[in-house]
């Protein structure tokens, strides 16, 4: 399973297409998920910009939506503190997505490598 970081799917409502050659090679041989904090960011942008909500219902009836639970709220914490010991704090929604990806064993696909490059156990793509 591939989960899709925001800039991934801001890529896909724009019809970019590198993004959308890339996710459709990815799908043939995994399953693509998001989490309910890239669901967030999207309405967030269009809550901000005021377009695009159909696209966004659309996107996101496409893809698997992995919630924020118990196992990745204490996960969360876990990496906060870490990066917050070695100074290299991060926003912690994209530390809530890290911990949502590991604790459901997903890869992220990004192209914002450098904010999650510092997360022990994250599998990035």
């Amino acid at each position: 399973m591939v989960c899709l970081d925001s800039d991934v799917l801001i890529n896909l409502l724009r019809n970019d297409k590198d993004t959308v050659l890339l996710i459709k090679k990815i799908e043939k041989s995994h399953k693509i998920t998001t989490t309910v904090i890239n669901s967030f960011e999207l309405w967030k942008g269009f809550y901000r910009m005021r377009k695009g909500e159909r696209a966004i219902i659309e996107l996101l009836d496409t893809v698997f939506l992995l919630e924020f639970d118990k196992e990745a709220s204490k996960k969360a914490a876990e990496i906060f503190e870490y990066l917050r010991n070695k100074g290299k704090t991060i926003d912690a929604l994209d530390v809530m997505i890290s911990s949502i990806a590991i604790t459901n064993d997903e890869s992220l696909l990004t192209f914002n490598k450098k904010h999650f490059e510092n997360i022990p156990g994250l599998k990035l793509m």
